[in-house]
C-alpha cells in the first residue's frame, strides 16, 4: 500500500502539480512528500529509510533531476525513527496509531509534517545550491516553500481523511 501511494502521489506530481508554485521560488511544495509522513510511527527504521529513498529516486526519474530528491527523501526517512521519538506522545505510540488527524491530533500532525518539510527542503536547498555563498539566499525560500508544503500536506489529509468519511464509515 505505502509503494502504491508514493508511485501515484510521485505521479500526481510530476504530471499535474509540478508548476503549482504560487510565488515562484518562494513557494515549491513537495506533493509526494505526504505518501512518506503516512508511514506509521511503528514502523522499522529501515522501512522509513528505503520508503524515503524509494520516493526521491521515483520523484528523480519523474522530474528529470539527478539524485537531488533521492538524497533529501533518503535522508528524512533515515531521520523519521528521530521525529517519531521527538514528536512521541508520553505513553508512547499505541500499535494502531496511524500518522492521521484522528489517532494522533492536529499539534502532533502539524509540528511532524513541518518538521519533516523542513528537513526535506533544506536538504534539498543544500544539494540544489551546493556554494556556502549561495545559501543565505536560499534559506528564506527553503522556509516558505516547508510551510508551503505543510500546507499542501495538511490540505490533502483533510480531504482524503475527512471528518464526513468518518460518520459513514468508509
Amino acid at each position: 500500500m505505502m509503494v502504491l501511494r508514493i508511485l501515484l502521489l510521485v505521479a500526481l506530481q510530476a504530471l499535474l502539480l509540478r508548476d503549482i508554485s504560487p510565488l515562484g521560488e518562494w513557494t515549491q511544495p513537495q506533493w509526494a512528500l505526504w505518501a512518506l509522513l503516512l508511514i506509521p510511527p511503528q514502523s522499522g527504521a529501515f522501512v522509513k529509510l528505503l520508503g524515503g529513498f524509494a520516493m526521491g529516486v521515483f520523484l528523480d526519474i519523474a522530474l528529470g533531476t539527478y539524485g537531488q530528491h533521492m538524497l533529501a527523501g533518503t535522508m528524512l526517512g533515515g531521520l523519521m525513527p528521530a521525529l517519531h521519538n521527538l514528536f512521541a506522545p508520553r505513553e508512547g505510540y499505541e500499535v494502531t496509531d496511524r500518522p492521521i488527524l484522528r489517532d494522533m491530533g492536529s499539534s502532533w500532525l502539524l509540528g511532524f509534517t513541518l518538521a519533516s518539510a523542513l528537513v526535506y527542503h533544506l536538504v534539498l536547498m543544500v544539494v540544489t545550491e551546493w556554494y556556502w555563498h549561495l545559501m543565505p539566499a536560499a534559506i528564506l525560500p527553503t522556509l516558505t516553500s516547508a510551510c508551503f508544503t505543510t500546507v499542501c500536506c495538511m490540505v490533502t489529509h483533510m480531504i482524503v481523511y475527512s471528518p464526513e468519511r468518518r460518520k459513514t464509515g468508509s
